[in-house]
């Protein structure tokens, strides 16, 4: 199996959670108290975190810090989606 970067992971994970929750980047950038460009360079996976943002991140997003790097199969996938239905 083929895995994704931490940082492609990372973005693609945050995106998916604010997509299911209903929230856009901005805010999320917001809730955080960064940039919106931050936010889109996570998505992009072109900004390196500290624990402590990641810490934060998590927390914005109501996760643990693994949800955020976890490969989520589609039926894993189906289950968040109902959790934030």
């Amino acid at each position: 199996m083929n895995r994704l970067p931490a940082a492609t992971l990372l973005g693609q994970n945050v995106r998916r959670l604010c997509e299911m929750q209903g929230i856009s980047l901005d805010t999320l950038a917001e809730k955080l108290g960064w940039p919106s460009e931050a936010v889109a360079d996570l998505i992009d996976s072109s900004l390196e975190i500290t624990l402590d943002q990641l810490d934060e991140l998590s927390a914005a997003l109501d996760v643990t810090p693994h949800e955020l790097f976890a490969e989520v199969t589609l039926v894993e996938n189906q289950a968040q989606l109902l959790r934030y239905a």
